[in-house]
């Protein structure tokens, strides 16, 4: 058995003009591969869509759609770890005092403690809405292109949805009781 998936293998070998046993580690003439191949790899991104190879600027723009997706996603983790901390708080103090101590001790990161709490919770919400709406849309003919997910309509809600939930989260921050 092991021998028939090392036969395709051999045979290769054998086509290139190499003993069994004998192959280089680097066949420079295969399949065109540059010479300074290694070099080449060595400097490629993690992700050649997303940065050039100097590593400095994008290069790939992401559409605001795949920001906003981003954005939903990573409000959604804030979330997760937010309420696990402060159930953790809670669970072992007193979570009304922790809040009233930080709020004595540092009186200038009260705002923007507030939001950075109130934006998780504004965009996500938000986010989940325009997801209903989506999910409950009618798309009718799809050659008219009045879809709520074609690109300019997705383009003008993510842009509605940042703008939206910047300005909540303002009036959410300032809020004070």
């Amino acid at each position: 058995m092991l021998s028939r998936r090392l036969r395709p293998q051999s045979a290769w070998l054998a086509y290139r003009g190499f003993a069994a046993g004998n192959a280089p580690d680097y066949d420079p003439d295969f399949l065109g591969v540059p010479r300074n191949h290694a070099e080449l790899l060595a400097k490629r991104p993690v992700s050649p869509h997303v940065f050039e190879i100097d590593g400095r600027q994008p290069h790939y723009k992401f559409p605001v759609g795949a920001i906003s997706s981003i954005t939903n996603r990573a409000t959604g983790v804030a979330l997760s770890v937010g309420t696990g901390a402060a159930a953790y708080v809670a669970l072992t103090g007193d979570l009304g005092a922790a809040i009233v101590a930080f709020r004595d001790a540092a009186p200038l990161l009260v705002f923007p403690v507030k939001a950075a709490v109130a934006f998780p919770l504004v965009y996500h919400y938000l986010a989940g809405l325009r997801h209903i709406y989506w999910d409950h849309a009618r798309y009718g003919n799809q050659a008219d292109k009045h879809s709520p997910l074609e690109i300019p309509a997705m383009a003008s809600s993510s842009k509605l949805l940042l703008g939206g939930s910047a300005a909540a989260t303002v009036l959410a921050a300032l809020y004070s009781t």
